[in-house]
């Protein structure tokens, strides 16, 4: 078992470094120096504050992992800590997002917890940060309003579907946390051409299994609210601390952006980034979101690009950290 854990951990190293140096090609080596050397000493805060961020992503994990079991106890902080950068790196660099970073920490996690519990806590901590991003975006949609009382038709439309949309995800991520939904996805997809034979044939041999995760998924909500809020308000808080980077960013160019216009601008550009979220690194479609917010601001787009830019380089330090992070032997 630590065998083909290590064989995975390695596959998981060295295709994401391959990756990594694939987006460095497309980003242009001279652009990212070019722009290293335009913002200078910002980028200390720029990536240094997402060890803050991090670290609440870490301790909403630790709360879903901490329910009192005697195998919990055998997960440190730390190697949360570890998972959760090393995680996200992995999410950068592979298409859909999260097929690349999730079977990583369940992997990484099975020994300690077992795999039914690793999966289960592993998914509702991926539903905290998916319904705290909705949340996110749901709240900045009247700020936009308040900011620009005139927007075009489209965009208008834009925002009353994102809100339809989120509130809909919402309804759906309350039903998960109240009943799960391993056992209903897997059924679904009984029905999926040329592999539900073998989806079906896998649901017949591990029904009780995914039972067992939909319980657990529901415990976490039905019987420790406490820790559920606690999760769920520091995804939440993560999501608008990350607004200072955009305004880290803008002040290294001269042109400064208040909060509010900042909240504005992710919001808008991780909306647009994640309908597109098939692509590794969000490629092209960040910085379309970019651009498109600057000019609903009247920001000239060429700050769009710079910002765009700088989120790149800081997302390339840290997923080159994370890969690192995974050849690490596991701590406590």
């Amino acid at each position: 078992m630590v065998k083909k854990t290590k064989i995975v951990r390695n596959l998981f190293f060295l295709l994401g470094g391959l990756a990594l140096g694939i987006m460095i090609y497309k980003t242009g080596f001279n652009h990212i120096l070019s722009n290293i050397k335009q913002t200078g000493w910002w980028f200390v805060p720029i990536i240094g504050m997402w060890i803050i961020v991090y670290l609440m992503n870490t301790y909403s994990f630790y709360v879903i992992v901490n329910d009192g079991s005697e195998e919990a106890k055998r997960i440190g902080f730390l190697r949360l800590f570890k998972l959760v950068i090393s995680g996200f790196a992995v999410n950068y660099i592979t298409p859909f997002g999260l097929m690349g970073g999730e079977p990583y920490k369940i992997i990484e996690l099975k020994g300690p917890l077992g795999i039914e519990k690793a999966t289960s806590t592993v998914l509702l901590s991926t539903m905290m940060h998916l319904v705290a991003h909705f949340i996110f975006w749901m709240v900045s949609i009247p700020l936009l309003l308040f900011l620009v009382p005139v927007l075009s038709g489209m965009v208008e439309w834009s925002m009353i579907l994102a809100t339809i949309g989120s509130v809909l995800f919402l309804f759906w991520a309350f039903r998960v946390y109240t009943r799960g939904g391993v056992d209903r996805a897997v059924r679904l997809a009984i029905g999926l051409p040329f592999i539900g034979g073998r989806i079906r044939a896998f649901y017949w041999q591990n029904q009780e299994r995914l039972s067992q995760m939909d319980g657990l998924i529901a415990d976490l909500y039905r019987n420790r609210k406490k820790d559920f809020i606690i999760s769920l308000s520091l995804e939440l808080l993560a999501r608008v601390f990350i607004c200072v980077e955009i305004i880290l960013i803008m002040q290294a160019v001269g042109r400064p952006v208040d909060f509010g216009q900042s909240v504005l601008i992710e919001s808008i550009q991780s909306l647009v980034s994640n309908l597109f979220f098939f692509m590794p690194m969000q490629m092209g479609a960040r910085e379309g979101g970019f651009v498109l917010v600057y000019r609903i601001l009247s920001i000239p787009v060429a700050f769009g690009v710079f910002t765009s830019l700088c989120k790149r380089i800081r997302e390339l330090f840290w997923t080159l950290a994370g890969l690192l992070l995974i050849q690490i032997k596991q701590g406590g």
